[in-house]
């Protein structure tokens, strides 16, 4: 008896394990059919919506993506691929009768293009041939109505660049290019965005050289304003108008080192520019350039100083030492030219005087004034000598008149006037000399070394004293003052 209920036992306990798991199996089953039923259409946008994004074509086409979404989903499709599949039918359905030989709105208000400029590299200037590089991201920005789409304000849609040849561009060029070139490496480097307002954004890496019309006058202690300009090839300002984004419109990469200049200030300006075929719409930013002139300072001033100090030390040098003398006077003269040389080959032949010019001349006068005192010292010794000699000999005649005593008194008195005439009449020639007789016997040599000692070095400082004020006061002004709509 007892061992019948404990078999009776197991086979209830069996059964009721088996039902158990029939039951939990058929519940699995519903719970997967329930969600399927439970869809309806709003849920089904949501969803789909969240997998576009913050794109959201129009009610009608949307319905078509969504359908189409969702039966992908279904079959086990990536949402990823959809995506792209949606966009790119957005986008042929926004070109579909775009012509973009037309301007957007061209029966209403001009397009105002918003412009932009961040500068990566550049500045460096060719005085020889007037110009400057420049590389740079040009961002122009834009409303085409025509490109309108639903979506989020913040939403943009970033196209491939290729999509620019089918749109309507702005006809911008630079005014003052010398060369420029778009970067293509290691693509076309273009940037092309789309917003549901249908603003576009238009960004562009281009590298470009520009004239620059420098004035030299106090180089190297200059300021140049270089300018890049902007304008609307055919479009006139009834049809495109260019303005700035905002008052920092222009911004200079803050890793950027120049060689030559200190760092750029900018302005900007908005005008319009009238030819004979109408007037059209212009930007122009400038640049301010402060040469850096302790550059110059170091490699030229400093070692013309020098040597013109060093041709001051002739005056110290005996004057009968000729060969000493004149070799560190000519030394000097050689070097000075050969630096002047070199410096004005760097720059180009302009129809001013340049400060640089002003200061190697006048460096060179008082080096080749150094040598012109040395041949009028050289001079006086010479003369004095010559004189003296002229003396001695005279007064040897005299001795050997006076000495004859084997002559009679009447022929020596005659003899010995005649050589008085003789002697006068020499005396006569020297009168034909008279500025230099007069300076052989008033001047002494070595005195004009000795005044030569204090005379040069205190013109040079006389010289210095006007120089750099001069030019220091005009690398300090401000040209920007300068710089108006009509001065352009």
């Amino acid at each position: 008896m007892g061992a019948v209920s404990s078999a009776d036992m197991k086979t209830v306990f069996y059964v009721v394990l088996a039902a158990l798991f029939i039951l939990s199996s058929s519940n699995v089953s519903a719970g997967h059919r329930i969600p399927r039923q439970s869809v309806n259409t709003t849920e089904n946008v949501d969803v789909t919506t969240e997998v576009v994004g913050d794109i959201d074509y129009n009610a009608t086409q949307s319905g078509v993506i969504f359908t189409s979404l969702h039966s992908h989903q279904t079959q086990g499709h990536d949402p990823h691929y959809d995506m792209d599949k949606a966009l790119s039918h957005m986008l042929d359905q926004l070109l579909e009768g775009y012509d973009s030989r037309v301007r957007p709105n061209p029966s209403g208000p001009p397009v105002m293009v918003s412009t932009s400029i961040y500068v990566i590299s550049g500045f460096s200037t060719v005085a020889a041939t007037m110009d400057f590089n420049l590389m740079a991201f040009i961002r122009q920005r834009w409303n085409d109505p025509r490109l309108k789409f639903s979506g989020k304000p913040t939403f943009s849609l970033s196209v491939n660049p290729q999509l620019v040849d089918k749109l309507w561009v702005p006809d911008m060029f630079f005014t003052n290019e010398k060369d420029g070139k778009l970067h293509q490496l290691t693509v076309k480097n273009e940037a092309l965005r789309i917003y549901p307002n249908g603003d576009v954004l238009l960004s562009m890496r281009v590298s470009l050289t520009l004239a620059c019309n420098m004035d030299l006058r106090y180089y190297p202690m200059d300021v140049q304003i270089c300018h890049l300009t902007m304008e609307s090839y055919g479009f006139r300002t009834r049809d495109l108008l260019f303005q700035w984004v905002d008052e920092n419109a222009i911004d200079i990469n803050e890793e950027l080192e120049i060689a030559e200049f200190r760092e750029p200030e900018v302005k900007t300006l908005e005008y319009n520019k009238t030819y004979t075929t109408g007037v059209f719409s212009a930007l122009r930013v400038s640049f301010k350039l402060r040469r850096i002139h302790e550059y110059q300072v170091l490699q030229t001033y400093v070692p013309v100083t020098t040597f013109v100090i060093i041709s001051w030390f002739s005056f110290w040098i005996c004057p009968e030492a000729a060969p000493a003398r004149v070799s560190l006077c000519i030394t000097t003269v050689l070097t000075v030219t050969a630096l002047s040389t070199g410096i004005r080959s760097e720059l180009p032949h302009v129809a001013y005087v340049k400060a640089i010019d002003l200061w190697m001349t006048v460096c060179l006068v008082f080096v080749f004034a150094s040598l012109g005192e040395y041949a009028l010292v050289n001079y006086l010794l010479t003369e004095k000598k010559r004189r003296k000699d002229a003396q001695k000999k005279r007064a040897e005649k005299l001795m050997a008149a006076e000495s004859a005593k084997d002559m009679e008194l009447e022929d020596y008195a005659e003899n010995h006037n005649g050589r008085k005439q003789s002697l006068d009449s020499e005396d006569e020639d020297d009168k034909d000399y008279f500025i230099a007789t007069w300076v052989a016997e008033n001047v002494n040599p070595r005195k004009v070394d000795k005044i030569s000692r204090v005379v040069f070095p205190i013109l040079f400082i006389i010289f210095n004293i006007f120089y750099w004020p001069i030019c220091l006061a005009s690398y300090n002004r401000d040209p920007f003052a300068d710089i108006t709509a009509d001065n352009r």
